[in-house]
C-alpha cells in the first residue's frame, strides 16, 4: 500500500450522522466512503465537468429574462 496521508476536517454532528448511517448501508468504512465521495467529486471539478457551465456552441450566449421557466398560468395576462 502507498503511504497515506491525514486530512483532518470538522463537521456538524447532523452531517457526520448521515455519512456514518450512509456508509454503513453501503457497507463501508466511514473513511473509505468520504475519501470515495471526495475523490469522485473532485475529479469532476478538476475536469470540467462540475462547477463550470457548458460552453455555448459557436461562442453565442445568451441571457434568458427572469422567470423564462414559470409556468406558463403566470403569463394568462399576456395573451
Amino acid at each position: 500500500m502507498a503511504a497515506a496521508a491525514r486530512l483532518e476536517l470538522r463537521i456538524d454532528p447532523e452531517q457526520k450522522r448521515l455519512i456514518e448511517e450512509a456508509a454503513a448501508a453501503q457497507h463501508q468504512s466511514v473513511s473509505a466512503f468520504v475519501v470515495e465521495a471526495l475523490v469522485r467529486r473532485a475529479r469532476a471539478v478538476v475536469s470540467g465537468r462540475e462547477g463550470h457551465a457548458p460552453r455555448p456552441i459557436g461562442g453565442w450566449s445568451f441571457a434568458l429574462p427572469e422567470g423564462w421557466d414559470a409556468p406558463l398560468d403566470d403569463f394568462a395576462d399576456w395573451r
